[in-house]
């Protein structure tokens, strides 16, 4: 799977982050998560620190059509508060069994701006 990058602004929350969570069938080709009855949270992590942004939560998540494993996440405030790169994670939570999505640790890069720093500059100053 490549990467997903996902852009926005500190600050910005009226845009939803909308995702289509997909694993490999048993022929090895990528098909849609079907998530009737499954539990969906989101995370993201601060890719310059490793530090929790946003910790497991299912508020703010919502499943747009089940059948088709598409979901929206609702960003808070506090969720876009600061410029940077960080990588999402979606998990879906069956019983006690849990898959994340993507799959690999990268795959959902998500971007913010400041009014005076590209994500990527924010990224590098956390760095230095």
């Amino acid at each position: 799977m490549s990467q997903v990058v996902h852009r926005r602004r500190v600050g910005d929350t009226r845009t939803v982050l909308p995702v289509t969570l997909q694993q490999a069938n048993e022929s090895g080709v990528l098909a849609a998560v079907d998530l009737t009855g499954l539990t969906v949270a989101f995370s993201m992590v601060n890719a310059a620190t490793g530090a929790t942004k946003i910790a497991a939560t299912s508020t703010g998540v919502s499943v747009v059509t089940a059948a088709s494993g598409t979901v929206n996440y609702d960003f808070s405030a506090s969720g876009v508060d600061t410029a940077g790169v960080f990588y999402g994670t979606f998990r879906v939570t069956q019983s006690s069994e849990t898959d994340a999505f993507p799959v690999a640790q990268k795959g959902l890069k998500i971007c913010i701006d400041s009014a005076t720093q590209t994500a990527e500059e924010a990224y590098a100053e956390a760095l230095a």
